[in-house]
């Protein structure tokens, strides 16, 4: 199902299910990840949603700056016991996390101009639905061995506005880049 138009980065909340036909294959980033094949087979063939809650509150280490919005994410795998719950600042500060498919990593989110981000062809589709800024997500396995660039936002695929996640991974010479678009559900 198509994203209703009150959905946009400034709201994301609500029920997000991967829509596999429409997003690219993962198996690649995942690989280059350090995710076992098993693993990576089980992922392949899963049901993801993510349920999304999106708030802002005053930020409490700087008075009268802009309020600080989270992004509270539980993505649920079916099957696989993956299950995890993030919340995500969009403050730019560094976040250490521990997630069952991917263990230790440092994270860091934000909201980013359209212009600030170095994939033309991105910065294009996602212009398209009259966005000006995205959600960038940086996250890094503990030991560096890759790095995950996610840039969130809208995008007409298939025919129909959806919300999308596109993940540059680079890491031991390589780069892998996979889009994820998802439905909306009520």
């Amino acid at each position: 199902m198509a994203a209703p138009p009150s959905a946009n980065i400034l709201n994301l909340s609500g029920t997000w299910i991967l829509n596999r036909q429409l997003s690219d294959d993962f198996d690649s980033t995942f690989q280059l990840q350090g995710i076992s094949w098993p693993i990576r087979k089980i992922l392949s063939w899963a049901g993801v949603a993510l349920h999304l809650t999106q708030t802002s509150a005053p930020s409490s280490s700087s008075p009268g700056k802009p309020p600080v919005t989270t992004i509270t994410a539980k993505q649920t795998i079916t099957p696989g016991g993956f299950n995890s719950e993030e919340a995500y600042v969009l403050d730019n500060s560094v976040k250490h996390a521990s997630l069952p498919i991917f263990g230790a990593v440092s994270v860091r989110t934000r909201y980013t101009p359209l212009d600030e981000i170095e994939d033309a062809e991105l910065r294009e589709r996602l212009a398209k639905d009259g966005a000006t800024v995205a959600i960038q997500e940086f996250a890094e396995s503990k030991g560096g061995d890759w790095k995950t660039e996610g840039v969130w936002g809208f995008e007409v695929v298939g025919g129909e506005r959806r919300f999308t996640r596109t993940n540059i991974t680079t890491g031991r010479g390589e780069r892998v880049v996979a889009r994820l678009a998802y439905d909306y559900r009520t």
